[in-house]
């Protein structure tokens, strides 16, 4: 589990700081931790359905809804981009924006709900923008440790989304300080990306490396 950890905050770490710039190997990337995680915490249900268990089992629904994930996504990268955008625009909404205007009840599900749907409708059609700030927000979940094995475990146990739900704008103790470690590491890394694109890297990384330009309407190795 310490090894999946690790894991998990390095691929945090290279969404954070080169998602956008990595454009269909990022969404890949995405795809691959979402669809293993939906492995991880709906596999057991899955596999007592077929009479099935263990944790070979366990195992290759994991490796399959992995497989799965990175394959869609690289295969319709817009689309594969929408998705993880209303995620986040659902979170932002139900967490940055409904507090703002009131203090729960049902609207904040109205306002979760047209936060996603915008998330999604930017997703789709601004795949760039959208990539940066969808893979520094997840690579952030990841690297700050806000969602790790052990809250995916209690969702798959609970099954029930709540134990991998967290406040974007809490704090983290880190070295006896309270630290904003989410948001520090999602605005850096916004940051990062932007600067990236504006330095040029992403332009060249595309003309040497297939994939980069489907992003930018750019191909692979075109001058």
């Amino acid at each position: 589990m310490e090894l999946v950890t690790i894991g998990l905050v390095l691929a945090g770490l290279v969404l954070v700081f080169f998602g956008a710039a990595l454009s269909v190997y990022a969404t890949a990337l995405l795809g691959c931790i979402m669809g293993a995680a939906g492995g991880y915490v709906l596999g057991p249900q899955l596999l007592g359905a077929f009479g099935a268990g263990g944790l070979p089992a366990l195992a290759g629904v994991v490796l399959v809804g992995a497989a799965l994930g990175a394959a869609l996504a690289y295969v319709a990268l817009s689309f594969a981009t929408s998705v993880p955008a209303f995620v986040v625009g659902a979170y932002l909404g139900l967490y940055v924006i409904t507090p703002i205007f009131t203090d729960g009840g049902l609207i904040k599900y109205l306002v979760m709900i047209v936060a996603g749907i915008a998330g999604a409708v930017v997703g789709f059609a601004l795949t760039k923008v959208a990539l940066t700030f969808v893979t520094a927000f997840v690579g952030a979940t990841l690297a700050s440790g806000a969602v790790g094995p052990g809250n995916l475990a209690a969702a798959r146990d609970a099954l029930s989304p709540d134990p991998i739900l967290f406040d974007p704008l809490g704090t983290t103790t880190l070295l006896g300080a309270d630290v904003p470690l989410f948001g520090a590491l999602f605005v850096l890394g916004v940051l990062s990306q932007i600067g990236l694109f504006k330095l040029g890297w992403v332009t060249r990384l595309a003309t040497v490396v297939p994939g980069l330009g489907r992003v930018l309407g750019r191909k692979g190795k075109e001058a």
